[in-house]
């Protein structure tokens, strides 16, 4: 069978009659009435019984529908291929980051980038950071962002920004004290832990491993977001990067800096096997300006006093 029959035996199984695939697909009723039989004569079997008015698929066609509904899902996305390297000739650009970015700097960026190159169109994705190496090494994206991303030698990562690791607490424990003071102090508070195998998480978990006595943990997450929606909600304490820490209310969370500071690098991330365009060079501005004024509005929620994790 050739693919204008699939295409007429999907139609037909899709609406149910000759008339009816014939105005999905913008043809004339007899122009499906003689793709159809042709493809039965191709097929070697029937693929329609006539009962009551309508066109009822045999078991044979049924299976092959299986199959046709698949070659479609290969064309639609050959299709969608086809889109976006058109568009990206005429400016289009795909850009993925981790979900924490995604959340916290990501929209800063894009109003940026937008205000200087309203004609451009993008393709946005919240990844974690190996689906991102896998993805620009894919050609998936053209551009990614990604905290303390992973070292490969296939691709190119450029600094732009840096922050830190920070501990947020429920409103109602705010320290007043302009002190350091220890995270022991919030014992009755649960610890809610950031996945080992996180980037951040692997920070955490090695600046916790020397402290002392440390309130129990409640749960691991994966999310820095989701850590934040917890404390929000009363449910313990986390350690969060300090720019999912400021994107949560103000109203509910109490957020102090570490006695002994954890630092962390933001890079922008690109497949070296592809030269970088003139618009992701301006994207990739647009993001580190908008991680330097970020990084002043997270500092001024920073409350009075450091908090020692006992290292």
């Amino acid at each position: 069978m050739r693919l204008r029959h699939l295409e007429v035996f999907r139609a037909v199984m899709l609406t149910g009659t000759v008339s009816e695939a014939a105005r999905y697909l913008n043809v004339s009723q007899p122009v499906v009435s003689r793709t159809l039989q042709h493809a039965e004569l191709q097929a070697g079997f029937r693929l329609f019984e006539r009962i009551r008015g309508r066109l009822q698929p045999t078991p044979e066609a049924r299976a092959l529908y299986v199959e046709a509904e698949r070659v479609f899902g290969e064309f639609e996305r050959l299709r969608r291929l086809s889109a976006n390297l058109r568009r990206r000739g005429s400016g289009h650009l795909r850009v993925a980051a981790t979900p924490s970015l995604g959340e916290s700097l990501l929209p800063g960026a894009l109003a940026r980038f937008h205000r200087q190159h309203p004609e451009a169109s993008l393709e946005l994705q919240t990844l974690h950071t190996g689906q991102i190496v896998a993805a620009l090494l894919a050609n998936e994206v053209d551009l990614a962002f990604a905290i303390a991303p992973p070292a490969h030698e296939a691709v190119q990562a450029a600094s732009v920004g840096s922050g830190e690791i920070v501990l947020a607490c429920p409103a109602q424990r705010r320290n007043s004290a302009p002190l350091t003071f220890a995270i022991g102090e919030f014992a009755d508070l649960p610890l809610i832990m950031l996945d080992d195998q996180t980037p951040l998480g692997m920070l955490a978990a090695e600046a916790l491993a020397g402290a002392g006595p440390l309130p129990a943990s409640f749960a691991s997450v994966q999310t820095y977001t989701l850590a934040r929606s917890m404390v929000g909600e009363g449910l313990g304490c986390a350690l969060l990067d300090q720019y999912s820490a400021a994107s949560g209310d103000s109203e509910r969370l109490a957020v102090y800096r570490l006695a002994r500071p954890l630092s962390f690098e933001i890079h922008a991330l690109r497949a070296m096997h592809r030269p970088q365009s003139l618009l992701s060079s301006a994207f990739s501005a647009a993001f580190a300006e908008t991680v330097a004024s970020s990084d002043t509005a997270a500092r001024q929620r920073w409350l009075p006093g450091r908090v020692d994790l006992g290292r």
